[in-house]
């Protein structure tokens, strides 16, 4: 008889234990939910509005992949804190590699900017034949201590297939977001790329005004 109640109390403190380590792994696991909200994903979008389709596509335009400085290639939104000092949020993070969204957005916008060519983005075909190439070198592209979004860039037109400059460019601006937040700042930064496409459709219709009796770029 005694050794029927040492069982029966026994199994009672081994389930009840057992209940207060469940409600324990249960409260933890409420309060780390809690505690932690969920990563953010932000692309950044095309903001030039295509003009009236042409005709016909007179050309094509190479646009080689943006370099992008090791410090700002990565997942997180970068925020300068200082002029030597980077923070990154790892709650804010690009929903696809910065170097690849600048690429596109810049492409997107060259083919609203430029109707009558078809921008080409690397590896083209082999058949096509761009008039010429584009080549970007971000320097400086995020949200600064004063708040403002600033962007530093150069660009290259290149010949079809020489490593020949023929126009060299740089861009230095800067944008307010509208409002407060990262998605306010990746408004702007997306304004900023416009801008960069901007300058390069500009220096492509320079080019082409000074090549009026050949090729665009020669």
């Amino acid at each position: 008889m005694r050794v029927s109640r040492r069982i029966v109390r026994r199994n009672l403190a081994c389930r009840f234990a057992l209940v207060l380590v469940g409600a324990g792994l249960l409260l933890s696991g409420c309060v780390s939910i809690k505690r932690t909200p969920g990563a953010r994903f932000f692309v950044l979008r095309s903001l030039v509005e295509a003009k009236a389709s042409p005709e016909s596509i007179e050309g094509a335009i190479g646009l080689l992949p943006v370099c992008v400085p090791g410090a700002l290639d990565r997942p997180q939104l970068v925020t300068w804190a200082a002029p030597n000092e980077l923070r990154l949020d790892e709650l804010q993070r690009w929903a696809e590699p910065l170097a690849e969204g600048v690429t596109r957005t810049l492409a997107e916008n060259l083919s609203a900017l430029l109707p009558r060519d078809r921008i080409l983005r690397t590896p083209w075909p082999a058949a096509a034949s761009p008039r010429c190439r584009v080549a970007v070198e971000l320097r400086v592209f995020g949200p600064q201590p004063n708040g403002e979004v600033r962007l530093e860039a150069s660009f290259d037109l290149l010949a079809p297939k020489e490593e020949r400059v023929l126009v060299r460019r740089t861009l230095r601006s800067s944008q307010k977001p509208a409002a407060a937040g990262t998605g306010a700042s990746v408004d702007a930064m997306s304004t900023l790329v416009a801008d960069l496409a901007g300058q390069i459709a500009e220096a492509v219709d320079d080019q082409s005004i000074e090549s009026a009796q050949g090729p665009v770029c020669p």
